[in-house]
């Protein structure tokens, strides 16, 4: 008998599964720039939360790496300069962000975004 090998799961299974999620999550399509002690990356958010954002950029950073992150949420006229880590990584495609250092102001910007937003359909 042929063991099957476990299938791995796509970014989609693994970053949209909302029940996972302590906070809620919504798309999000703007350009941003990340920026660590020696590199500066420009970068497409794909999703946003109160707790970070996924980045998707073909020149990734290493997991744990503590970067500044520059950005301005759609509808908004302020930019958003937030402190982040690196949480998660797949090389040359995308990596996930936790903030960790919002203003009270780039708080309440996010949170405004994200309530505006709709609610996904459950798939």
């Amino acid at each position: 008998m042929e063991k099957k090998q476990p299938e791995q799961p796509s970014r989609t299974d693994t970053d949209t599964n909302i029940d996972r999620r302590r906070q809620k999550r919504v798309l999000l399509d703007i350009l941003l720039h990340c920026q660590s002690a020696q590199t500066l990356i420009e970068g497409k958010a794909e999703n946003i939360s109160i707790s970070g954002i996924l980045v998707r950029t073909a020149k990734t950073l290493p997991q744990g790496e503590e970067i500044d992150l520059f950005f301005t949420v759609p509808g908004m006229t302020q930019g958003i300069q937030a402190q982040g880590r690196v949480a998660h990584v797949v090389p040359g495609a995308f990596m996930g962000v936790e903030f960790v250092n919002l203003s009270p102001e780039s708080t309440q910007q996010i949170e405004q975004y994200i309530a505006a937003q709709p609610v996904p359909e459950a798939g």
